[in-house]
């Protein structure tokens, strides 16, 4: 391994890069399951634990001399034909350098891996978004994340209840509802797409309400975030998932709210919801789709029997 490329550490080498970590204290993309990740998949490969499974990780490197300009982190996403880069930490405080040697590096393994597209989620302003950029990721939504107030719970509520394994169709079509086209020609123009992107919302608990044909609400809770989909005229509806987020994750946690969810943003706030930040979210297209030219040979023209 070179400063002058990023390659994939071997697992062994994943193992011993934790101590590591506090030399590489500028981070570009830092999530909590991207350090996760990192230490999961390192303990599995010593097998000084059992562990569940870890899913299939991406882990590169750029070199130099005994420790590393940078280090990428990804993971990949439900159906196997996106990925997501979960964390990038760097060394230095600027180096536009070793970052898009990171995102081509992952480029190339992703490919290998048969995916068709890489996700990345970065804060709005960040100092390093010129190499994102010229890394070949475009910007195509934002998220605003909110901090919740101590949950109270509405005068009146929906019914909610714990999502199913049918309910998957559901939610793709209350999701397209509720998305911009150009939203959704971009990260899900198919339910299978659609699994990746859902898997990338990290959410370990799910919520729906059914309304008179399909849901109305979905709200998604993870460790630190919560989310919520909505198409009800009904403001009870909106005010019964915001009561779930704020009791599923705690004081703590954020409200993620893409930039097309003004109804939520604006009850969020009227709640006491309190604005912290927005990020970006961007995706790298790593496939071509191209339509084959169909060819029917055509019989010669036969009278019509009178």
């Amino acid at each position: 391994m070179s400063d002058s490329s990023a390659e994939p550490l071997s697992p062994f080498d994943a193992a011993t890069l934790w101590p590591q970590m506090g030399r590489l204290d500028t981070e570009v993309i830092a999530t909590r399951q991207g350090e996760s990740l990192l230490v999961r998949s390192g303990l599995a490969a010593t097998r000084l634990t059992n562990l569940p499974h870890v899913r299939r990780t991406v882990v590169m490197g750029v070199r130099r001399g005994l420790g590393y300009r940078g280090v990428l982190v990804a993971r990949e996403l439900s159906g196997g034909i996106a990925w997501e880069v979960v964390s990038i930490r760097i060394a230095r405080e600027s180096d536009e350098g070793a970052i898009e040697l990171l995102l081509a590096g992952v480029v190339e393994e992703v490919l290998q891996r048969a995916g068709r597209t890489l996700y990345l989620r970065y804060a709005e302003g960040s100092p390093h978004e010129v190499a994102i950029q010229h890394s070949g990721f475009t910007a195509y939504v934002s998220e605003t994340l909110y901090a919740p107030p101590p949950p109270v719970p509405p005068p009146e509520m929906v019914s909610i209840r714990a999502i199913d394994k049918e309910d998957a169709y559901a939610v793709f079509r209350l999701y397209c509802q509720v998305s911009p086209e150009q939203v959704r020609r971009r990260e899900s123009p198919t339910f299978e797409a659609w699994a990746a992107v859902r898997d990338s919302l990290d959410t370990s608990g799910e919520l729906v309400s059914d309304g008179e044909r399909s849901l109305v609400l979905w709200v998604g809770l993870g460790e630190r975030e919560g989310r919520i989909f909505h198409h009800s005229a009904d403001p009870t509806v909106l005010d019964t998932g915001l009561s779930a987020v704020e009791s599923g994750i705690g004081p703590s946690g954020t409200l993620v709210v893409f930039d097309y969810q003004s109804a939520v943003s604006q009850r969020g706030v009227e709640r006491g919801y309190t604005e912290l930040g927005t990020r970006m979210v961007c995706a790298r297209g790593l496939a071509i789709t191209q339509t084959l030219e169909e060819r029917v040979a055509v019989s010669e023209p036969r009278p019509i029997p009178q």
